[in-house]
């Protein structure tokens, strides 16, 4: 080989290395993920660090909310593409018929909800609830989980003080400076609450009451017009709810570079949380349920008189394709 034809090899080498680097990069394409900053969100930050996004060409943006609520809000409004949040929020939305649909459940837990009370309401033992200020972010898992414990404890929900609030953080806030008497609040808000209160604050016996899902969303106009991406937003989830499983050490330690929960909380609490990606019948029940509470309670402000069909807003076929064993009948 001469040194020109050398020349013109190496030239050649090089710049088909650059065009299949400039086709990668082309390729790849952000995505905009609305996730709170709660254990339950981890898939998504164990999918960021892992680089298992990038394998199917997804750049995420992480967008963080105060709340699930707020997370839907942003996919609803086209503030992000894909959204992560308990099925409440989905409940309300489909009330307003945003083109939304849930692609997967990511994770479980039974014992995510709390209710706290100051110590002053107990009165040898018994909790007295009726006429007290109660602070609870609305249309949240906290709105559902307290009138489903004053319920489950005899209170009708129309005789106490509703405090709505806007975040945790201003729950925790109100109950410890005393501006409330008790919060519907999840975790791991609550074991800082009770924390910083000491013996103030108390949890009363209860059992376990709710079992909330996080569940993956995605707005229907980036499903449609990016199906292949949607694709690879599944199967990058589905390696990340794989690895927590496989490797719950390192998970843990990826929720603690991510400020998602203390190194005390992830010792008393892991095995709370069940991580696994599925689409079950219960998730239909559930917002079913929710549903009806939202009717009866007033919570529903819309032009749907009826109940909204939830298999509308459940779209099977991502997961399907990748894991046909994890979704059930109903959805086939």
């Amino acid at each position: 080989m001469t040194q020109f034809q050398l020349g013109r090899w190496i030239y050649f080498l090089l710049l088909a290395q650059f065009l299949t680097a400039q086709n990668a990069n082309a390729a790849t394409i952000t995505v905009r993920i609305a996730a709170p900053p709660s254990l339950m969100s981890l898939p998504i930050y164990v999918a960021t660090e892992r680089g298992f996004f990038e394998k199917y060409h997804v750049q995420p943006q992480l967008i963080e909310c105060g709340g699930d609520q707020d997370c839907v809000k942003a996919l609803c409004h086209g503030r992000a593409d894909i959204g992560v949040s308990s099925e409440l929020p989905v409940m309300f939305a489909a009330y307003e018929e945003n083109p939304i649909s849930v692609l997967a459940t990511l994770v479980s837990n039974k014992d995510d909800l709390k209710f706290l009370v100051s110590r002053n309401l107990l009165s040898s033992g018994q909790l007295s609830l009726a006429g007290k200020r109660i602070g609870y972010v609305p249309k949240s898992s906290s709105h559902y989980y307290m009138d489903i414990f004053l319920l489950f404890k005899g209170v009708d929900p129309q005789d106490v003080v509703k405090v709505p609030m806007t975040d945790a953080t201003a729950l925790t806030q109100a109950l410890l400076y005393g501006d409330v008497d008790a919060v519907s609040i999840w975790e791991p808000e609550a074991d800082k609450v009770l924390q910083a209160g000491g013996g103030d604050i108390v949890k009363p016996d209860a059992p376990r009451l709710y079992t909330q899902t996080f569940n993956v969303s995605v707005h229907n106009q980036f499903k449609y017009r990016q199906k292949d991406l949607v694709h690879g937003i599944v199967k990058a989830l589905s390696e990340a709810v794989d690895y927590i499983r496989k490797y719950p050490s390192r998970a843990k330690a990826a929720a603690l570079r991510n400020n998602l929960a203390s190194r005390e909380f992830l010792e008393k609490n892991w095995h709370e949380y069940t991580f696994r990606m599925t689409l079950q019948q219960s998730l239909v029940t559930t917002l079913q349920g929710q549903a009806r509470w939202a009717q009866r309670e007033g919570h529903i402000q819309s032009v749907v008189s009826n109940a909204p069909e939830y298999l509308n807003y459940i779209d099977a076929m991502f997961l399907r394709e990748h894991k046909s064993d994890h979704v059930d009948f109903v959805y086939r």
